[in-house]
């Protein structure tokens, strides 16, 4: 499941192609349907130079799309470079560049967008401030045609406020998400350890348990238990149990969850290891190697071994309890066997 910057990341990429492949066709379109006069001559104007700006926008994008807000700075750039050049061709003409006014107000919504409420509103200023300066800079302007430069600037202006305020939400409501996604993570991980639980460990088994009876696949089991963990806190101390405990718990975590594996501590030095889609025969397996990883290299730079005990799903007459029961006698008989042992 992808969370939510993810999602919004896709969108960014998706606003960005989508605007810049509407310019590349809205320079194809015009120039078939009103052509300029005669190729290349009559094409050597802003509104044609400017379709290399959005055609590298969609290459880079698509070449490299982590590298997202570096290509639109360019976009951002390119596009305000062609502004400030046209102007003083339209105001020469005596008219309002309409299209010109409109792509502005595309390229604002898409920088805050890309770029959030704080470099999108800069973005925003940027682009009226220059329109006004070079309308100013390059005047005089008859009056209907200054209407018309006010009412785009105000356009322009009123466009990056709204983005503004919607974007603005938008990120106040991701922070809180990520708090909010920050403070249940905390609380269905054990302190200590950072692996689930006992709460959590139980949700976790319950659900896989339900998926493996409705979908008829395989789900295993381990039950493990740190041999002798008395001994490592009267003979080092509680502080080296915890480090032992920690370790004990990242190393499970980190040999099985590659493979969709969850781990659980489901109290004091003993673990739960979830196996979803896993049989007998390779939970059995998984769990030798886990005691190999255990006993053969020290735990927080402490000798210690482990116990396991491996139970699979038999069908609908398994409930959860059952299943665990008998991890938990194999465990006891891994001890009764000598510990160091998988049952």
């Amino acid at each position: 499941m992808t969370s939510l910057p993810q999602r919004l990341q896709r969108s960014r990429l998706s606003a960005v192609c989508i605007a810049s492949s509407a310019y590349l066709l809205y320079a194809l379109l015009t120039a078939l349907i009103d052509p300029p006069g005669p190729f290349p001559g009559a094409y050597q104007t802003p509104k044609y130079w400017a379709t290399l700006v959005p055609l590298v926008t969609v290459i880079g994008t698509l070449i490299w799309p982590h590298r997202l807000r570096e290509i639109y700075t360019f976009s951002t750039v390119g596009y305000l470079l062609v502004a400030l050049l046209e102007i003083p061709r339209a105001i020469a003409w005596g008219a309002m560049p309409m299209h010109l006014t409109l792509w502005l107000m595309l390229n604002v919504l898409v920088s805050y967008l890309v770029f959030g409420a704080r470099i999108g509103t800069t973005v925003n200023i940027v682009s009226v401030v220059g329109m006004i300066v070079s309308v100013v800079a390059n005047g005089p302007v008859d009056p209907p045609n200054l209407v018309d430069w006010i009412t785009a600037s105000l356009a322009i202006g009123t466009t990056g406020l709204l983005a503004y305020l919607l974007t603005a939400f938008i990120e106040q409501n991701l922070d809180e998400h990520h708090e909010d996604t920050r403070r249940l993570r905390a609380a269905r991980l054990d302190a200590l350890t950072e692996v689930y639980g006992r709460g959590a460990a139980e949700e976790e088994f319950e659900r896989a348990r339900d998926a493996a009876q409705r979908m008829g696949t395989a789900l295993s089991i381990i039950l493990t238990d740190i041999d002798h963990f008395k001994r490592v806190n009267d003979g080092h101390g509680h502080a080296a149990g915890d480090d032992v405990l920690r370790a004990f718990g990242k190393r499970l975590r980190r040999s099985v969850s590659g493979g969709g594996g969850v781990v659980g501590r489901w109290g004091g030095e003993e673990f739960i290891v979830l196996l979803p889609g896993v049989s007998g025969t390779d939970a059995y397996a998984v769990a030798e190697r886990l005691r190999q990883e255990v006993a053969g290299e020290p735990v927080a730079g402490l000798p210690v071994t482990a116990s396991f005990g491996v139970a699979s799903y038999r069908g609908a007459q398994d409930d959860a309890m059952t299943l665990f029961s008998r991890a938990d006698s194999a465990l006891y008989e891994a001890k009764r066997a000598g510990r160091n042992a998988v049952r």
